[in-house]
């Protein structure tokens, strides 16, 4: 079973994580291989599952405006998917957002990405209008769920 704990954002076992999520994304997406995810707010919490001593999955939790958080960054390594480490970072970071005083959390896919779309419905997610800056992005899937 996995464990899931907070982490520093320049925790090194993130940074493998983000770097084998960006090289799936250049993959499906066909982008530039040298493509990079932008920075995220300094107010940013991340999020690591762990297996043992090893790293499987992470995301982040990202501050938009009082009252909503933004999930980014989620990715559990090809081996471990389908054990519930995604189920396991999507809760603990709408703790986070809640915790924070969140009262919303959305999030950005992609249409190459059914898995994701199936997870983030399952677990109470509504497709929304694609936000900013996702609004012209044919590609982009954009959901949204109210924080109890």
């Amino acid at each position: 079973m996995a464990t899931v704990a907070e982490c520093a954002a320049d925790d090194g076992f993130l940074r493998a994580l983000v770097t084998a999520m960006t090289a799936e994304l250049v993959v499906a997406y066909n982008l530039p291989v040298d493509a990079q995810p932008p920075p995220l707010h300094p107010e940013s919490r991340y999020l690591l599952a762990r297996d043992g001593e090893r790293a499987i999955g992470c995301c982040a939790v990202e501050p938009i405006e009082p009252g909503l958080y933004e999930l980014k960054r989620m990715f559990v390594a090809p081996d471990a998917r389908g054990t519930g480490v995604s189920s396991a970072l999507m809760a603990s970071s709408e703790r986070l957002a809640r915790e924070a005083g969140g009262a919303r959390i959305r999030l950005e896919t992609g249409i190459r990405q059914p898995a994701a779309m199936r997870l983030y419905e399952r677990a109470g997610y509504r497709r929304v209008p694609n936000f900013p800056p996702h609004e012209s992005d044919p590609e982009s899937i954009c959901y949204e769920k109210a924080l109890a």
